[in-house]
């Protein structure tokens, strides 16, 4: 098994685990990955996403993509919905990267709703330097993040940025030592765990949908999810409590 799933009470762990590789992104291990992740909104209320102290995970294998010709890629959907089962997994996900988040490696981070970043961690884009282009969303999300031209210029160009520089562009959350990612992020985690689990995936819903489309519809749409705990026990719980530490 190159992908080891933990669950510690409301918190899952998946670890990413094939260091002679630098966890370079096969169809193999994605399908492992999306196995493991099947269901795991019914299991868990956070899920956290690990790589080894090299690498999250550096890009897609590159021997894999070497082997296919257009007409293979079409025919047997290279890169298909499997690999997306980060972004459609409908609870918070943090991302705890150590070393490289590469190609394909950087987008699954980015499919993550927060990143913890190691001192180590480098970001980017190389595919333009084997005649390629991201094709796991990396246009469309980190384009998001930090604008047309920022992102235009990391993928033409395909150089790498440290941690400290995508903090500055808002890519990731925070900056700590290496030793102290994977704690961070659990950490985060079971602050998050903490909240109603209702509201977390409405919240993640909402935020998730303003990416696409304009800031009316997507009001309109914050305020019916917000209506919608109206209903929830959280709701009538959580503010009664409030009202009575009032009195």
């Amino acid at each position: 098994m190159l992908v080891n799933l933990s669950i510690e009470g409301s918190i899952a762990v998946l670890n990413i685990n094939n260091p002679q590789k630098l966890n370079a992104l096969s169809t193999s291990l994605v399908s492992e990955i999306s196995e493991q992740l099947q269901g795991i909104e019914n299991r868990a209320k956070v899920l956290v996403v690990s790589g080894t102290p090299k690498a999250f995970a550096a890009g897609v294998d590159i021997n894999e993509i070497a082997s296919l010709s257009f007409d293979n890629a079409v025919q047997t959907d290279f890169i298909n919905e499997q690999w997306e089962i980060i972004r459609r997994i409908k609870i918070p996900t943090i991302a705890a990267v150590r070393g490289y988040a590469l190609g394909g490696g950087f987008e699954l981070a980015l499919m993550c709703d927060m990143i913890v970043a190691g001192e180590s961690a480098v970001f980017g884009f190389p595919e333009i330097k084997l005649g390629l282009m991201p094709g796991l969303g990396g246009t469309q999300m980190l384009t998001k993040i930090v604008g047309t031209k920022i992102a235009s210029g990391m993928i033409m160009t395909g150089e790498f940025i440290s941690a400290e520089k995508a903090m500055h562009l808002n890519i990731v959350n925070n900056v700590v030592s290496d030793d102290k990612v994977l704690p961070t992020a659990l950490d985060l985690a079971h602050k998050i765990s903490e909240k109603p689990a209702v509201s977390l995936k409405l919240i993640k819903e909402a935020i998730l949908m303003s990416q696409n489309i304009g800031i009316t519809a997507g009001i309109k749409i914050e305020r019916q999810l917000f209506r919608s705990l109206f209903s929830t026990t959280d709701k009538k719980q959580k503010t009664s409590e409030f009202l009575n530490r009032q009195h």
